[in-house]
């Protein structure tokens, strides 16, 4: 019997079932050409003829099995990834949320930061910078950050904090100054930050969290962006879950934008920031006021009954007040929410209504800027 040259339709689906059920990944009709590559690869690096032998192999619960599988998620994750990445979120972090815990936790003097899909480490090596930044007596203080990824390739690299500039194109030059030394045209990460993070490999989807006996447990703050976008639905509620125990009452979870479509949220209160959705586990007997003169978030939830006016003939008028960019505030949060959420205080409107509205608005606008 000759070699297969392509994966049949059914073991074709077999594989995206496998994979989905394994790792919680998602593979797109447009990627699926490039999976039977990836598959046959492995095939070939491990000598075996036939897709069906392979996916029994991925099938099994051995030794052998988990040593393929993480060969394979080499092959199938995304480690695209550079430092502070998404400024708005960050400028979150850095003059908001960061602050607010390290307010919370003067007294004890400890915070547990979690960075989950970490990839290649530039966004735990982020945090661990802001932390730097925001601390002065920083050595004072018990700080963990933990990098947590499938992908035991990509957190080898991050142990060893050694990037190229591609990895550098949005950060400040006295920050890169500062915590990074250039040698034969890469840079490596100062040894103070590098002593701030832990590595674990970690399959979210289908390993325990909390995890007490690696000290993954009780975060401040969960940082998992740019991850959800892989995954099935059930696979994000599940991770949720998982998150939502992690967490410590009154941590904060953030993702990347629009990543919780669809979700059920009952367990976080949702806060509304103009740079982000911020989510932060509550518990039913215990209510947190933050300490001094931290910015409040915005919510939708407001005893003022707000409804949404445009005139053109007044946007003149408009623009003195600096509302025009109030309104594109407004547009992104909007789309960061579930298309037929109802907005009770803007007139039961849905989101995919307000949308329309603000984007119509924001067209007449531009037409008749000069």
């Amino acid at each position: 019997m000759s070699t297969p040259k392509q994966l049949s339709p059914k073991i074709k689906q077999g594989f995206i079932r496998l994979i989905a059920h394994h790792t919680g990944l998602v593979i797109r009709e447009r990627d699926q050409s490039a999976l039977q590559d990836k598959i046959f690869a492995r095939m070939k690096a491990i000598k075996l003829t036939f897709p069906e032998d392979y996916y029994l192999l991925l099938n099994c619960q051995t030794s052998e099995a988990k040593q393929e599988w993480k060969k394979l998620v080499v092959l199938l994750t995304n480690l695209e990834s550079y430092f502070f990445r998404d400024k708005e979120q960050c400028n979150l972090l850095k003059t908001q949320i960061l602050p607010e815990l390290i307010q919370r936790h003067q007294a004890d003097k400890t915070l547990r930061l979690c960075s989950a899909g970490c990839s290649t480490g530039e966004e735990p090596y982020s945090l661990a910078i802001m932390l730097n930044e925001l601390i002065p007596d920083i050595q004072k203080w018990n700080l963990v950050i933990f990098g947590i990824d499938i992908n035991q390739d990509a957190l080898d690299k991050a142990k060893q904090g050694i990037y190229r500039a591609w990895s550098l194109r949005s950060i400040d030059p006295k920050i890169k100054y500062n915590y990074l030394k250039p040698i034969k045209n890469h840079y490596h990460i100062d040894d103070k930050i590098k002593s701030l993070v832990k590595w674990h490999q970690i399959n979210l989807v289908k390993d325990p969290l909390p995890q007490a006996h690696l000290d993954l447990h009780e975060f401040d703050l969960i940082i998992c962006r740019n991850v959800f976008i892989y995954f099935d639905c059930s696979a994000i509620a599940q991770v949720l879950d998982k998150f939502y125990h992690a967490l410590q009452p009154l941590g904060y979870l953030i993702t990347g934008h629009s990543e919780l479509y669809g979700q059920v949220l009952k367990q976080f209160q949702t806060n509304v920031f103009p740079e982000s959705l911020v989510y932060q586990r509550q518990t039913e007997s215990l209510v947190y006021t933050p300490l001094g003169d931290v910015p409040s978030p915005l919510t939708w939830d407001t005893e003022d009954d707000y409804t949404l006016t445009f005139n053109p003939e007044t946007i003149e008028n408009d623009l003195e007040k600096n509302t025009i960019k109030m309104q594109h505030v407004a547009l992104n949060l909007l789309k960061q929410l579930p298309p037929d959420a109802h907005l009770k205080k803007l007139g039961n409107l849905t989101a995919s209504e307000l949308i329309k509205q603000l984007q119509s608005s924001l067209n007449i606008i531009d037409t008749d800027s000069p």
